[in-house]
């Protein structure tokens, strides 16, 4: 039976090409959502596997966008595929229970090495990301706690958007 996906990005064009790579290498594309809560609500209608989500995403990132999931869909692994390369990006992604971070600039076959290994239930970091989790775990570098709620940062990225 193929790995299920949801996938999440607000570019139609990477979704396109994402589902076409996803398909040719036998994984099925069960549904697409173009933001965050979107995600959130197809993944507890369709149960995949995996879910895809960007991070820079409208109405719900996709760092909130997987706690929601995380929490209502504990079953449903998420990975993250995108730009973000900072430290705080990543901790925050960790801390929100995704198995997976992908950067966009890496090759097409470490998205395709991400889903299998947090299929199997392993946890896949971009090369590039391991090194920042390896120093940042080195140089025991705390960031301070995050002033704000889940809520209050959605409302924050409503307004910022108009």
């Amino acid at each position: 039976m193929p790995t299920r996906i949801v996938l999440a990005d607000d570019h139609v064009l990477v979704r396109e090409g994402l589902k076409s790579l996803l398909e040719r290498e036998h994984f099925q594309v069960m549904a697409e959502a173009s933001d965050g809560q979107e995600a959130v609500k197809l993944v507890e209608a369709n149960h995949p596997d995996i879910a895809i989500l960007d991070i820079s995403m409208p109405t719900l990132n996709g760092i909130d966008a997987a706690r929601g999931i995380t929490r209502s869909a504990p079953k449903t692994k998420v990975i993250l595929l995108t730009q973000h390369e900072e430290e705080q990006y990543i901790h925050e992604a960790l801390e929100a229970g995704v198995k997976g971070y992908v950067l966009k600039n890496q090759v097409a076959n470490d998205l395709i090495q991400a889903i299998r290994q947090v299929g199997r239930g392993e946890f896949y970091l971009s090369p590039g990301i391991s090194r920042a989790v390896m120093e940042a775990f080195r140089n025991k570098s705390e960031r301070p706690a995050d002033p704000l709620t889940a809520r209050e940062r959605q409302v924050l990225q409503l307004i910022a958007e108009g």
